[in-house]
């Protein structure tokens, strides 16, 4: 899938959101949260994993809408 994000033109496929996040221990979730390898990962520091950009360079909306297009499960926690 093909996005803009900051005006920067970024590819990203679900298959190398997987196999990425593999290596990577989730933090814990504070409210909004994505399901990669049945762990549920904050969706900030899966962005910030996959596209190597500070997580204060986009929002949670922008993540999530990202990672739904990708077809990932969300969720969010109260």
């Amino acid at each position: 899938m093909e996005f803009v994000l900051r005006g920067r033109v970024y590819r990203l496929t679900k298959e190398e959101v997987e196999v990425k996040m593999r290596e990577v221990e989730p933090e814990p979730v504070r409210k909004h949260y994505v399901v990669i390898n049945g762990r549920k990962y904050p969706v900030k520091q899966v962005i910030e994993a996959c596209l190597g950009i500070p997580r204060l360079d986009f929002t949670t909306q922008q993540a999530r809408r990202i990672l739904s297009r990708l077809g990932f499960e969300l969720g969010f926690r109260a």
